[in-house]
This record gives structure tokens, C-alpha cells and sequence, in this order.
């Protein structure tokens, strides 16, 4: 709340007189009074009663008034604890691409989708085996590889799980260090009337990190 100014008041200072009570002053049970008016000259006794009742008004005011209930802002803004995943990396086949996992780096080229003859043929197929040149070059860390890390799509959207091992030389699995390469052949065994329309490479836990298409 606001306070009103009292009018035609000067307090020059605020004094307090302390003294030990005489043996006078025991014996009449009554210590010599301060004469206020002795430290406020031509003030009256309610005068001096009502500055200091208006001071204690306005330092009880000052103590309760509410903290700020905003917190000041400096500008800039809390970043959001999520952020969105990023999609995997796509391009057609005969592109090398980077992967990124938490066990390293590696540049990954798929190329040359054929069928393969029937004599090269390790298993049999029972649709059209079909299969793509694979490079794994590993740049930085440990790059883990596994034929059944790839899957294939007809041009339905219909997954084709790879045929590991059923051509040579062949990619299966294993890892590699940092600058260390593998190159081998990865088939699928495509059913009657379907074709590749893609090949993507995913993770031991099945996301998928990058899709190679056919053109």
C-alpha cells in the first residue's frame, strides 16, 4: 500500500537514552524519564508516537510485500529434451554410403543387382536368386557386419530375407577395424513374378540405417 507523507516533520536522527537507575531512582520506583522533545525540538509527545507508528507501518509493508511469482528471463530459451531422430540414408545402388553406430564408421557401396547362374548356385532357389555386390570399408572403430543385417523389398514393400551362403564368395558376418575391408556377394531368393525395388542395411537391433534403391 502507499503511505501518506506527514507534513512539517524533520527527524534529523533517531536517539536512545540508556541509563542505570540511581539508588534514588530505586528508592521512588521511577528512573528519570527522557523528555523526547529533547531530541525532536518542537515536537509533542503524539507527534513522535505517530512518526515511529508510520515507520513500523512501512517496514511491515516492505517485509510481507510477495516475492515475484515470474522468473526473469535472459533471453534464451530451455532446448527441447527431445530431438528427432533423423531417417536413414538412401540412395541408389552403386552409391557408397557412411553408417554411423555406436561401435564405429563405415562406408557401405552395394552394386550390380543380377540373377545368378544356376551352376553358381550353392542352394537352390525356388523363385529367381538374385544377387548384389557388397563393400564394407571400415574407417573408424569397430565395424560389425552380418549378411542378415540386409533385407530386400519387392516393389510391394514385401520383405526378402537374404540367402547367406547361398553364392560365393559370399558375405557373412564378422568385423573389422579401421581401414580394414570386406567385399562379397549377398543373394536373395526373389518368389516368381516379384523384383527388388530395394535393398536396406539395419542394425543388430533391426533399425534401419540405410536403403539403397534400384533404378
Amino acid at each position: 500500500m502507499d503511505l501518506e507523507p506527514v507534513a512539517d516533520v524533520d527527524v534529523v536522527e533517531f536517539r536512545f537514552n540508556v541509563r542505570t537507575a540511581s539508588p534514588d531512582d530505586v528508592a521512588t520506583g521511577s528512573p528519570e524519564r527522557v523528555d523526547h522533545r529533547r531530541y525532536y525540538p518542537g515536537m509533542t509527545t503524539t507527534a513522535v508516537s505517530r512518526m515511529i507508528a508510520i515507520a513500523a507501518a512501512a517496514a511491515v509493508a516492505a517485509c510481507s510485500a510477495p516475492a515475484p511469482t515470474t522468473a526473469p528471463t535472459d533471453g534464451v530459451s530451455a532446448a527441447s529434451s527431445t530431438t528427432a531422430p533423423s531417417g536413414p540414408q538412401a540412395a541408389t545402388l552403386g552409391t557408397a554410403l557412411d553408417v554411423v553406430t555406436s561401435n564405429g564408421t563405415a562406408s557401405y557401396a552395394l552394386s550390380n543387382l543380377a540373377p545368378v547362374p544356376i551352376d553358381a548356385q550353392i542352394i537352390a532357389a525356388n523363385g529367381t536368386m538374385y544377387s548384389v555386390d557388397v563393400s564394407i570399408v571400415a574407417q573408424s572403430g569397430t565395424t560389425v557386419f552380418n549378411g542378415f543385417y540386409f533385407v530386400a523389398r519387392d516393389q510391394d514393400g514385401a520383405s526378402i530375407a537374404p540367402a547367406v551362403g547361398a553364392v560365393k564368395p559370399g558375405i557373412t558376418s564378422g568385423q573389422l577395424d579401421a581401414g580394414q575391408t570386406v567385399v562379397g556377394h549377398l543373394a536373395f531368393d526373389v518368389p516368381v513374378g516379384k523384383s527388388i525395388s530395394q535393398v536396406a542395411l539395419r542394425d543388430s537391433q533391426g533399425k534401419t540405417l540405410a536403403i539403397w534403391g534400384v533404378g
